[in-house]
């Protein structure tokens, strides 16, 4: 791989190094990055590292930053709290928190309506769009979809919001000035989307449904489904770039560990499967182009890097270090003031931090033979886990993502300590096996808190089915 050296731009980006990248975090931050060396130049602290204070009947910041957008102007960009119910508003151009407010359960993601101050949320636990005044954080009106709805996406002439759900197999479609759903789009692969995007000519729009493995290709202008892609286990974010006048769709497949790049000419045309590209991180997840499509970034979720893929070639050119826990990327152009250097109000916090993973077989096994420091699995149908253990404020978070489990089985996860012998394993947590509501035998199983990288062995972590 061709590694950026210092002081190397990379092809494309503005020279003057005015555009800036940012990236969401579950450290409770934002990651703002200089995309013309790629450098991270710091935080946006939002609420405390994870368990920090969350936990106390006086914490009133943001617990677990998730999604992130951005106002057209690209004045200001607006995240996202699951857990906290939170809407933080950020200027650029200084990175100074404008508002803060609360809407309905479960805010994931959302954007800036075309007039740069109202933001359009999806709040998964109603079955409505919360829209709101991003400088005073006041709740201007809500409109009624389908259940859960997951993200809001404007149209190029901002007319239209386009609006997907998790429980719901519908595509709603509203109409912006008057606030109404129009129509709603159906027969896409699965009830649960968590993330799609609009092309950039407005014609298109890709729905990724993590659970079952596919998008669904969707003509705007027909108003229907005219493919559905099987792209594979834990499908997340797709996103679009134009090579050489072409509309590609770029796919991030978490479980294979690869972005998966297709060719749609047209809206009508089903889309062809160009290449498949191995990330070199771990869960792939978010990922957005420069804007002049000749880059595009790829944030691995459990590996806490991004991976830069050049979209001439299709190959990667760089890979770097960034902030924790990433599941939401965007690429915002020339935001930062002449002769500053972009880095006002920001942090250390949720940076330079360790992170290990184990892709480990579950016993009793069949096949014990996976790779003890592999990301991908080629056995299909054998309960694997893949372990993820990322350094915190004063704990480490332990993380589980079971595979092929057996659902409702009790399983233990335990390690040995430093100086100790096999005899001496300790358990490290219990938990029952669970699948989503579609049966999906990737799931994310549990998430602890304990002194690790001080006290264990990383190489000799177990997971065991208990009898």
């Amino acid at each position: 791989m061709d590694k950026q050296v210092p002081g190397r731009r990379h092809p494309g980006v503005d020279e003057t190094g005015e555009q800036l990248e940012h990236t969401i975090t579950a450290s409770n931050t934002i990651t703002v990055i200089d995309p013309s060396e790629n450098k991270v130049l710091g935080t946006i602290p939002l609420g405390d590292e994870r368990l920090g204070n969350d936990l106390g009947p006086q914490y009133v910041d943001t617990v677990n930053t998730h999604g992130l957008g951005y106002s057209r102007d690209g004045k200001y960009i607006v995240s996202l709290a699951v857990l906290s119910n939170t809407v933080t508003v950020v200027r650029t151009s200084d990175n100074v928190i404008v508002s803060k407010s609360y809407v309905d359960r479960g805010p994931h993601e959302a954007f800036f309506a075309p007039d740069n101050r109202t933001i359009w949320i999806g709040t998964r636990g109603v079955y409505s769009v919360d829209v709101i005044d991003g400088f005073n954080g006041t709740l201007l009106d809500r409109i009624f979809t389908a259940n859960g709805p997951s993200k809001v996406l404007f149209s190029g002439n901002g007319t239209i919001a386009c609006v997907n759900h998790i429980f719901d197999a519908i595509i709603s479609v509203i109409d912006v000035p008057s606030k109404r759903v129009m129509y709603n789009i159906t027969g896409l692969a699965d009830s649960f989307s968590s993330d799609m995007m609009i092309s950039a000519n407005g014609e298109s729009l890709w729905a990724a449904h993590k659970m079952t493995g596919q998008v669904s290709v969707i003509d705007l202008a027909a108003r229907k489904v005219v493919a559905i892609l099987d792209t594979g286990i834990e499908t997340n974010h797709p996103n679009f770039a134009v090579i050489n006048g072409t509309n590609y769709g770029f796919v991030t497949v978490a479980g294979l560990n690869v972005t998966k790049v297709y060719r749609q000419p047209t809206a009508a045309d089903i889309p062809v499967l160009v290449k498949t590209i191995p990330m070199t991180g771990i869960q792939p997840h978010p990922l957005w182009p420069s804007p002049d499509n000749k880059l595009m970034y790829v944030a691995n979720q459990h590996s806490d890097n991004i991976d830069v893929i050049d979209t001439n070639s299709l190959e990667i050119i760089d890979s770097f270090k960034i902030g924790q826990d990433t599941q939401s990327l965007l690429y915002i152009s020339r935001v930062v003031p002449e002769n500053s250097t972009g880095s006002k109000s920001l942090s250390r916090q949720g940076l330079d931090l360790r992170v290990e993973n184990r892709l480990l077989p579950v016993y009793p096994c069949n096949n014990c033979s996976l790779p003890s420091k592999g990301p991908v699995s080629p056995y299909v149908n054998t309960p694997q886990a893949l372990v993820t253990v990322r350094q915190t404020a004063g704990v480490d978070m332990f993380e589980i993502l079971g595979r092929y489990l057996v659902p409702n089985a009790l399983y233990t996860a335990s390690a040995l300590c430093h100086s100790c012998s096999e005899e001496q394993r300790a358990p490290l947590v219990t938990f029952n096996a669970s699948t989503t509501r579609t049966g999906c035998a990737f799931n994310e199983q549990v998430l602890a808190f304990l002194k690790f990288f001080d006290g264990y062995q990383m190489d000799s972590i177990r997971v065991v089915k208990d009898d």
